[in-house]
């Protein structure tokens, strides 16, 4: 029985194995075959263990041996322990073997292994860095593409871009605003993608151009405004190109310049009436470029006047058309930049001159300097006068005769003291005086002729300008009287000793024409109650100063010694302060006026030849 129990458990013992060899048979990789023989021998020894156990059973021992003991033993020793000893030692002696083959394949998995693993850790840090670069570039992206979209929203001009051969996809708000929608969707909700282009007809060749163009500069249409009017926009189209080279997008930025359009309209509009006016005007006109001094325009009265042809005069500098190159005159204003009104001689085409009385006046066309000029033909003004003064000539020698003979009769009859006493005396010394000083007038009238024309010979000679001076106050006594503006004369800063004598060189006639001419505006500007100062020098040179109160008005300051220069006098000529000048400069004199509004003063300063030269 115990036999039995040992057998068995022998058995049950080889069988366990047996299943566990068929439970790991599918993680043997190497050893196959000797595999297979270990597991075979297992089932030739249970096989051999199970003819033991049946062999303590004489039924089951009757049936399968038949009580044979030879084919009991066969069964059991040899085909069960015998040949399951040879298989099993024919399987590990192929299996064990591959154990070892399989140590160095785990050696050269595990390394195999590790040098995956630190691959692996390579090229996951290889990775991360490329994510995390990819992450930084996707952030930098982004960001560009939020900065893109603040700016693209909030950009003060109006943007719109799309697909050139599609639709537009997206318009800003400024380009709703423009077109007087309150956001960019309201644009699309009219069927029609170019409801609002008001050239309907100029889309088409825009996109022909967007194709084939890089860049579209300055392209101007019409759009519509939501209310219906017309809305002028200035577009620059910008396009991006695929990998074939084909531009595929577009960015369009647009400037409303409807404002601009209107004032170039009204401009040119202007321009028009401009030119019809000075067309029409009866006095000459040019218009000279102050950079360049170039002609830009002439008017038909300039070109009538000299003869010229439009094409003749624009564009050429006027220097070497209109100026005048026998007296050097010229149109353009002097180096201070001071606008003339004067008379000058242009050059007409047949190279005759032609006197002009000429204005200038500077202004500003789109942001360049201009000088406009005016002037007047006034040749025969000029005859005129000529005429004139050949008759005022003719009238002075003429009256010479019976004013002579005036004084004369006055001479005479003064001659005789018994005959005429009384008031018929001083009566005929009156008429003497005034006769004389007529006299004395007309010699003075001829001789300014001659100092202009530059025919009269100058002698000088020593002259008492203290006695010009009393003369003079003689004869403005009245009207310094009248004005209550007595003439205050110091001489080196003192009032002048009775016959004191201040010697000059010059001429006594031409000293009392200027002083009194001098002396009366002085007296004349001003005020009621105020004295005028008359202050002689006796430098070198000699020097006179007359003071007065008031100041010069600022419309004639700069042409004070001008020639029929006046102002806020009923009956003045504007010949005093020129006969003046003229004379100042005929004695070799010079002569200037100063005048403050602060100090309300006006002073007029005289430099005198010295006699001891």
């Amino acid at each position: 029985m115990l036999d039995i129990v040992l057998e068995s458990a022998n058995a049950l013992i080889l069988m366990v194995i047996f299943t566990y060899f068929l439970l790991v048979d599918r993680t043997i990789e190497y050893g196959r075959q000797g595999w297979a023989f270990v597991k075979l021998g297992l089932l030739f020894i249970i096989f051999g263990s199970i003819m033991d156990i049946a062999d303590n059973f004489d039924v089951i021992d009757k049936i399968l041996f038949i009580g044979d003991t030879s084919i009991q033993v066969v069964l059991e020793k040899f085909i069960g322990y015998f040949c399951g000893l040879v298989f099993l030692t024919i399987g590990f002696w192929l299996w064990l073997p591959t154990i070892h083959q399989m140590g160095e394949v785990q050696r050269k998995l595990a390394e195999s292994k590790r040098n995956l693993e630190y691959k692996i850790m390579e090229r996951t840090k290889v990775l991360q860095e490329e994510v995390e670069s990819r992450r930084r570039v996707e952030m930098a992206l982004r960001h560009a593409e939020e900065r893109r979209q603040v700016l693209y929203e909030n950009a003060p001009i109006a943007i719109v871009h799309g697909l050139i051969a599609g639709p537009m996809v997206e318009r800003n708000m400024a380009f709703a605003h423009m077109l007087g929608y309150d956001l960019p969707e309201d644009l699309s909700e009219n069927a029609d993608p170019l409801h609002y282009w008001y050239d309907r007809e100029s889309f088409d060749p825009l996109s022909k151009r967007l194709k084939s163009e890089k860049h579209i500069r300055d392209f101007e249409t019409r759009l519509r405004h939501k209310d219906g009017s017309v809305v002028w926009v200035r577009y620059n189209f910008t396009t991006l190109a695929d990998r074939e080279g084909e531009n595929y997008y577009f960015y369009g930025f647009a400037n409303d310049i409807t404002e601009s359009k209107r004032v170039v309209d009204a401009l040119a509009e202007n321009e028009q009436r401009l030119k019809t006016i000075m067309n029409s005007l009866p006095v000459g006109m040019s218009l000279i470029d102050t950079a360049t001094q170039e002609i830009v325009d002439v008017n038909s009265a300039a070109l009538i006047m000299t003869g010229y042809r439009r094409e003749d005069l624009v564009g050429k500098h006027c220097c070497q058309s209109l100026c005048s190159t026998k007296n050097g005159g010229c149109l353009l204003p002097d180096k201070d930049n001071l606008l003339e009104n004067s008379e000058i001689a242009i050059q007409m085409k047949s190279g005759a001159e032609l006197p002009i009385l000429k204005t200038m006046a500077d202004l500003t066309m789109d942001g360049r300097k201009y000088l406009l000029e005016i002037f007047v033909d006034i040749s025969e003004q000029k005859r005129l006068e000529s005429l004139k003064e050949d008759v005022d000539r003719i009238v002075r020698h003429d009256l010479k005769s019976p004013i002579i003979g005036m004084i004369n009769a006055c001479t005479v009859l003064l001659m005789d003291n018994n005959a005429v006493q009384g008031e018929v005396r001083d009566m005929l010394e009156v008429i003497l005086q005034q006769g004389k000083k007529v006299l004395r007038m007309i010699g003075m009238s001829l001789t300014m002729y001659k100092m202009e024309s530059g025919t009269y010979k100058y002698v000088p000679e020593r002259v008492d300008f203290m006695g010009v001076v009393r003369r003079v106050l003689t004869e403005l006594d009245d009207m310094a009287n009248s004005k209550d503006s007595p003439v205050d004369v110091l001489l080196n800063g003192k009032k002048p000793e009775e016959g004191v004598v201040l010697l000059v060189m010059g001429d006594d006639l031409l000293y009392d024409s200027m002083l009194a001419n001098l002396l009366k505006n002085a007296i004349e500007a001003s005020p009621f109650g105020k004295s005028v100062e008359l202050s002689l020098e006796s430098g070198k040179p000699p020097l006179v100063t007359i003071v007065n109160s008031g100041v010069v008005p600022e419309d004639i300051r700069d042409g004070f010694f001008n020639k029929y220069v006046t102002s806020g006098k009923r009956a003045g000529t504007g010949l005093g302060t020129y006969s003046a000048n003229l004379i100042a400069r005929t004695l070799g004199a010079t002569i200037e006026m100063d005048t403050s509004d602060d100090l309300d003063r006006t002073t007029v300063i005289i430099h005198l030849p010295d006699a001891s030269v």
